[in-house]
């Protein structure tokens, strides 16, 4: 395996990474093919020729992976196009559809194992084992534990959780051939029949395998929360950036591996020209797609740094934010004079999952206990929920 994958890594070498994805996914997808069909082709000639429901029944699941695979090269290949007038995103997501497809197969095969084993258990039938069967089964489980290392391996190489749900398929084949070859062994022994208790067992873990993927899919279709791994490089990138004074509501939109949109809003000083902020925003946008092909837009947030009179009416919201004990957060703070004298506050503040009040009620109780302190001000609050990170802002 290692030298199979080693001259993969050497064909791929000088492609890009969206072309160096679709290759390793497609020829994974080869692999998956060919070692299916030929399990299949042995499995179901020895099922036939013992009258082996257990064995005919992991026979078919072979056939279900080998049309797995056949859908795996299809997203794969569907994942490589490029964005185009009606997908201006890629079409990455793809491979995702592909690996929800294998989840539901997988599902149908549980459910057909489990119907088979319940009737085996209601009405068992005495089955004769040759040698040449266990040694088949055997082989069997050797060639489905090195897909399963096979599948997980380049997987992990290129980060595609579809290769990683065919694992974890291949995995499930192994106990289910293990299952049948135990039980085999066990009734030419005792006379026991298990083939029904040990497939129902075996069904089972299937099914739940199927759900789990099936729930990882569907939420990478939804949207989900980014992983930790790249939060991380994007607050360092940010952080590496001495020129701004902070940033704050990162929003991270995914299409696929390779396909990452993000924003987030930058607080810079009120002092500078509009052409040095754009200079500064426009090297963060460019460091980003450049150091880890992120498409990075940055919104610029101007921070008055000197006026006292903004500084005391920030004190006194904090007050009043602390004063409800509910764990809110502020960033976004600005103060504007109005023509009559009065101030404008706008801020957001970050409102945690676990705070029952409405928006609404936190609105009029906020503007109500800022003008018993600072007097005739209006406070236009903006409540923001479910953000991927701590804000890194300076106020």
């Amino acid at each position: 395996m290692k030298l199979l994958l080693k001259w993969l890594a050497q064909r791929n070498r000088h492609r890009s990474a969206l072309e160096r994805r679709a290759n390793y996914g497609f020829f994974a997808g080869l692999v998956g093919i060919i070692s299916n069909l030929i399990l299949f082709a042995l499995k179901i000639v020895i099922g036939l020729i013992s009258g082996s429901i257990a064995i005919i029944t992991d026979a078919v699941n072979n056939l279900s992976d080998m049309l797995s695979s056949i859908v795996t090269v299809i997203g794969f290949k569907m994942a490589e196009k490029k964005p185009d007038h009606d997908h201006p995103y890629g079409h990455e997501r793809s491979e995702t559809i592909a690996g929800f497809l294998i989840s539901m197969v997988i599902l149908f095969v549980g459910f057909e194992f489990t119907i088979t084993s319940v009737k085996k258990i209601i009405t068992p039938v005495a089955v004769t084992y040759a040698p040449a069967i266990y040694v088949i089964l055997g082989l069997s489980i050797a060639l489905k534990m090195w897909q399963v290392m096979f599948y997980h391996q380049v997987g992990k190489t290129i980060d595609s959780l579809t290769l990683v749900a065919t694992a974890k398929d291949s995995q499930n084949d192994v106990y289910t051939t293990i299952a049948v070859l135990l039980s085999a062994i066990i009734q030419n022994l005792t006379g026991w029949h298990l083939d029904g208790y040990v497939g129902l067992a075996v069904a089972i873990y299937i099914l739940i395998s199927a759900i789990t993927m099936i729930r990882s899919f569907i939420s990478s279709l939804l949207g989900h929360q980014p992983e930790d791994a790249l939060l991380a490089k994007m607050t360092t990138l940010l952080d590496d950036s001495t020129a701004i004074l902070g940033y704050h509501d990162l929003m991270v939109h995914q299409y696929g591996p390779n396909s990452i949109f993000a924003t987030v809003h930058i607080e810079l000083d009120s002092g500078w020209s509009l052409n040095h902020a754009h200079k500064v925003i426009d090297k963060i946008e460019h460091d980003f797609w450049h150091q880890q092909h992120i498409h990075m837009v940055c919104h610029v947030d101007p921070i008055d740094i000197r006026s006292r009179k903004s500084a005391k009416i920030y004190e006194a919201v904090q007050m009043v934010i602390a004063h409800y004990r509910l764990g809110l957060q502020t960033h976004d703070f600005h103060v504007e004079r109005l023509v009559n004298g009065d101030h404008l506050i706008q801020f957001d503040v970050i409102v945690p999952d676990s705070v029952k009040v409405s928006d609404d009620e936190l609105l009029v109780g906020i503007n109500h206990d800022l003008r018993k302190i600072l007097g005739d001000v209006t406070a236009e609050i903006t409540f923001d929920h479910n953000y991927a990170m701590h804000d890194h802002t300076l106020i």
